[in-house]
């Protein structure tokens, strides 16, 4: 009887435990220049269309939430090793599933190149590998997920040619000065990017790179199943209230 006490007591108190560590607030790490989604506003505060949906969503369940800014590829490495409690915008692969939880997809991402119209005409109707194969350089973010297509007709197979930086304004800025003659990522983002810098013959390819739904990723060492379901449930809630 004593040892099913025991027993009894530890699992309450572990539960209190995990309740206490729930309350803290979720750092989101973020890389901030990925407007319409998350960006620094006039005031000097985060802000996107993905950051708010997360904030309301949490809030829902009563959770605070702080901005964390992290490099890309430490980003990337933090995100591999589950050492983040949350990120925007994260497409499935298998490799991040094992350290973290996706939450229900919230939106749509299209991944596709962008370039300046007046250098390079004819970018319109190619692929990113076509580009890659004529030695042209392509500015992208080495450390994100593009799609198992782009990963082996591009990444794997013209490295060579894929120029990293930090940012996607730092690449965008790339193209502008003509160090580039391309950059891959989300078109949205390429364009207000591109809005933003002044670059008034910005294009994006009519070839698609990558089309994928995109989630919220929970590190496994913050979150558990139960958390995921309450979460995804507030998500439906928050996404259902925004089409009216």
């Amino acid at each position: 009887m004593r040892d099913l006490f025991i027993f009894i007591l530890a699992v309450c108190l572990y539960a209190v435990g995990f309740e206490a560590r729930s309350e803290e607030p979720f750092d989101l790490a973020v890389a901030v220049d990925w407007k319409p989604y998350l960006y620094i506003n006039q005031q000097g505060e985060p802000d996107g269309e993905d950051l708010r949906l997360l904030h309301r969503t949490l809030k829902r369940l009563g959770y605070e939430l702080n901005a964390q800014r992290l490099p890309e590829k430490r980003l990337a490495l933090e995100l591999k090793q589950g050492e983040v409690d949350v990120i925007l915008g994260a497409a499935y692969t298998k490799a991040r599933e094992a350290q973290n939880f996706y939450s229900m997809p919230y939106r749509k991402e299209t991944i596709v190149f962008g370039f300046r119209f007046s250098r390079n005409p004819y970018f319109s109707d190619v692929n990113v590998s076509s580009l890659l194969q004529q030695n042209y350089l392509v500015a992208v973010n080495k450390s994100g997920w593009f799609g198992e297509d782009f990963q082996r007709k591009a990444l794997d197979a013209h490295d060579r040619y894929l120029i990293h930086a930090e940012g996607t304004m730092r690449r965008m800025q790339l193209l502008k000065m003509g160090r580039v003659d391309a950059v891959v990522g989300d078109q949205k983002v390429l364009e207000a990017a591109a809005q933003q810098l002044g670059i008034d013959d910005f294009k994006v390819s009519k070839q698609v790179i990558h089309e994928t739904r995109v989630h919220f990723l929970f590190s496994r060492n913050r979150v558990d199943k139960a958390f995921m379901q309450r979460f995804n449930q507030a998500l439906v809630a928050e996404l259902t209230r925004q089409t009216f």
